[in-house]
């Protein structure tokens, strides 16, 4: 029904009243708060502080937080981080560290070079080399003894030439970059080298995707790809001592699979899948070739603190499953001849058995770091690991 012009509201109307009661609630807000009441808030005249260049630690001014931070210069002076991500060694044994500064809103790190005898003192001036990353180093390996494979925390991996007496005699430890690509569609986790064959090497990263490295060249030039290597997150990447033909990958699923790099093109058969949905694998290690072994056992790590060992002989079936941690996963494994290490965190532990009479422990060491992030072996019986907190432990079996 319609409204007759008399009862019918008009904008104009409406508006007026609107503003009268605008008006009605400025005015009482002035007789409550009056205008003189600002005074008493601005800032004193007394209050004059210095220039932002200078207000830095002045205390005098401790309330003005915000130009504080924003004037305190960011320190870019090569150092040794808190966060040692990744270590390296060669047949030199000359050793590679990469250190990482993981806090505020730049992440970037830096990797160095030094020789065994200087492990005990490692500092920035006593390194053979060290450059300054624009990036996060998440991983360094050796490839042949005077080239470092260096994968970024931006998805890129390069090459790096560290000794050549050529290039400078005076000082032959000198960095040159021989080689870098960007494949990855993520960072890469995972980094291995073929012993039998420096010239060749692995990367991955969690998405699935592969890739086969050959450095014969003098360059980084990329040999197999694929993207989905696995259906779940890649957890782990293994390479056998005594040939460069294949490698073996795991996922926290509970998969592990077989690759053949001498196909026309990349291709895996799988090694072992749990059907039951129990177990969820970490991280492996190809265990040393023996007499009655071989070059065939693959060590797998699992959520559980286990090891299980799978036979490439015999696939989808474990071969053996001990129990190393009753507390935390198996975060890596690390194989030097009959030996297996084996690291955990929450809390960060080692332990070191003999496969050989069947993974009897030898050695334990329990609250290495705050977080243990890699680790290499010097010799026989030296395992050196590094994380968060204590940097670096040196683990003697003798």
């Amino acid at each position: 029904m319609l409204l007759s012009s008399r009862h019918a509201v008009y904008p104009s109307t409406f508006f007026c009243f609107s503003f009268f009661s605008l008006k009605l609630v400025n005015i009482a807000l002035v007789i409550m708060f009056p205008q003189r009441s600002s005074q008493v808030y601005r800032m004193p005249q007394t209050h004059q502080p210095p220039p932002a260049l200078e207000l830095a630690e002045n205390l005098e001014y401790p309330n003005l937080n915000v130009a504080d931070l924003n004037a305190r210069l960011e320190n870019l002076s090569p150092r040794l981080h808190d966060c040692w991500d990744s270590i390296a060694i060669n047949e030199q044994q000359h050793i590679a560290l990469a250190t990482n500064r993981r806090e505020g809103r730049h992440w970037w790190g830096m990797f160095f070079g030094y020789a065994r005898s200087q492990v005990n003192h490692m500092s920035v001036d006593s390194a053979d080399f060290k450059l300054q990353a624009e990036h996060t180093v998440n991983i360094l390996r050796y490839a042949d003894n005077d080239v470092l494979l260096v994968a970024l925390g931006d998805t890129r991996l390069q090459a790096w030439s560290t000794y050549s007496k050529v290039r400078n005699s005076d000082q032959p430890y000198c960095l040159f970059r021989v080689g870098e690509a960007s494949v990855h569609p993520t960072p890469i986790s995972h980094l291995s080298v073929f012993k039998a064959n420096k010239q060749r090497a692995v990367s991955a990263s969690a998405d699935g995707t592969l890739n086969v490295w050959d450095l014969s060249s003098a360059d980084l030039s990329s040999c197999y790809h694929t993207r989905s290597s696995h259906l779940d997150k890649l957890t782990g990447l293994m390479t056998p001592s005594a040939s460069a033909e294949k490698f073996v990958t795991c996922d926290r699923g509970g998969c592990a699979r077989l690759w053949d790099i001498r196909a026309a093109a990349l291709s895996s058969s799988c090694l072992f899948d749990d059907d039951s949905h129990l177990l969820s694998f970490t991280c492996g290690a190809w265990a040393a070739p023996t007499e009655l072994q071989g070059n065939n056992y693959v060590y797998l790590g699992d959520f559980d603190g286990k090891v299980h060992t799978v036979d490439i002989r015999v696939p989808r079936k474990l071969a053996e499953t001990i129990e190393y941690f009753d507390k935390g996963h198996v975060s890596q494994l690390l194989i030097n001849g009959p030996h297996l290490a084996a690291m955990s965190n929450l809390p960060a532990s080692v332990k070191v058995s003999n496969v050989n009479p069947g993974h009897k422990v030898i050695y334990t060491h329990e609250n290495t770091h705050s977080r243990l992030t890699d680790a290499i072996w010097t010799d026989e019986c030296t395992l050196l690991t590094i994380g968060h907190g204590r940097k670096l432990v040196t683990h003697s079996l003798k």
